[in-house]
């Protein structure tokens, strides 16, 4: 009688699931890099307060932590690359959807399910790599894998640097819904990690909350959650005073859009209307 042959799981590239994953990531950091650009021309077209402003800066962080809370619990019962690719959805249409809001309310609220998928999505793709990676190479392809945020950042100022005074923020966040056209790429390129593939039994929610907070893991979990949270206050920081100091350079040049957002001869031209040089009299 024939053995029934064994399926091994799927062998991907560790080219593969860094790429694959950190796109994910660099989606991540551009929207919370762009989200301070589009700031100051928002702020000026709807004519917000500075309350209002911090508000719209905030409550991605809010949806954030929120996200990640759960996206792990999740993870644990219906799979990794089920979750990453259903954050990133999220993120997505949320995103597209912010391009076509009319008011204040409606963009908040939209703003908040950008930041429920950006933060279910971050701790659900280191987790993709560090349990898809050997022993003696995860920390290097996690370390690899933070790289992306890094470009996130670039992309983002590049984007709100030519796009911003020539087409507007809500072209910005139909560039943003892009991510939305990755998740069928992400459907075919990455199998589920094997760690999860060789549970015998899914944890529920309650369970995997209550492990997380045992006698074992408490202290790491308490050190991970500060650090979480104290990157996400920077976070939080740095937007403000990028939003501070462009709203107090575009009451200063009275331009439509702030300096550093101007191209240079955009900027002379802007300077030296508002900062005339004197005539040296003779």
């Amino acid at each position: 009688m024939a053995s029934t042959p064994i399926v091994q799981p799927k062998q991907v590239s560790a080219a593969r699931i860094l790429t694959s994953s950190g796109f994910g990531l660099l989606f991540d950091s551009f929207d919370v890099g762009l989200l301070s650009y589009v700031l100051v021309s928002l702020a000026k077209e709807w004519h917000l307060s500075t309350t209002v402003t911090g508000l719209i800066g905030s409550v991605s962080s809010i949806g954030m932590a929120v996200g990640s809370a759960f996206a792990g619990s999740l993870a644990d019962k219906f799979g990794r690359r089920s979750i990453f690719l259903f954050t990133l959805l999220i993120y997505s249409i949320a995103t597209g959807l912010s391009a076509f809001a009319a008011g204040v309310g409606l963009f908040i609220l939209l703003r908040f399910f950008v930041g429920l998928g950006l933060g279910g999505e971050l701790p659900v793709a280191t987790t993709y790599v560090l349990e898809s990676s050997p022993d003696d190479v995860r920390g290097r392809r996690v370390v690899f894998l933070e790289m992306f945020w890094a470009f996130g950042s670039l992309i983002a100022a590049l984007v709100s640097f030519f796009v911003i005074p020539s087409a507007g923020w809500r072209v910005v966040f139909l560039i943003g819904a892009i991510p939305a056209l990755y998740t069928i790429v992400l459907r075919f390129a990455l199998p589920e990690t094997p760690k999860y593939t060789r549970l015998a039994k899914r944890p529920s929610m309650a369970t995997a909350l209550k492990q997380v907070w045992t006698n074992g893991m408490a202290r790491r979990s308490a050190v991970t959650w500060i650090l979480w949270f104290h990157s996400i206050r920077l976070e939080v920081l740095s937007v403000e005073v990028v939003l501070e100091t462009a709203l107090r350079a575009h009451r200063a040049s009275a331009s439509e859009y702030s300096p550093f957002l101007l191209r240079p001869n955009e900027w002379r031209k802007s300077h030296s209307q508002t900062h005339p040089v004197p005539r040296r009299q003779y």
